[in-house]
């Protein structure tokens, strides 16, 4: 009976709280010139690409790399109605990044995006043509921890 009631109180606190959680992440729209420096930007055709290097399970350096090039790649697929995102990996670590959308090259919204895990590929969907994407701030998940946000 008490674990019952601990959990009831425990659900109702997170019911309490999750509004307020959602309040903490607001969607964020930036200019062009404000994106972070450092982002890869382009359309993902052909690849949009970073070079990431990993030391003792830390990123200690990340850049734009040329097409066909880079350890992180984003590649576009999709149609007029719908943009979709394939992200691959060649690290050794599962890796989060930073990704903006952008339906007219000039004002970019944040996307919530998921790890890339070694060996796998993330998708990343959308209902509506995205023209440009930035993917930058690439960080080492912790082992066996899979982040989407």
């Amino acid at each position: 009976m008490a674990k019952d009631w601990v959990r009831i109180c425990l659900f109702a606190a997170a019911l309490v709280l999750l509004p307020v959680a959602a309040k903490d992440k607001p969607a964020r729209t930036l200019a062009r010139a404000e994106l972070p420096p450092g982002f890869a930007i382009g359309s993902g055709s052909p690849a949009l690409a970073l070079q990431v290097d990993v030391v003792g399970g830390k990123v200690v350096s990340w850049a734009p790399a040329q097409p066909g090039a880079g350890n992180l790649r984003g590649t576009r697929s999709g149609d007029a109605g719908q943009t979709t995102l394939m992200v691959s990996s060649t690290l050794q670590d599962a890796i989060k990044f930073d990704l903006y959308v952008s339906t007219d090259g000039e004002r970019f919204e944040y996307a919530s995006t998921c790890g890339v895990t070694p060996g796998v590929s993330s998708f990343e969907m959308w209902e509506r043509p995205i023209t440009l994407f930035a993917m930058g701030n690439p960080r080492v998940l912790p082992k066996g921890r899979m982040d989407c946000d």
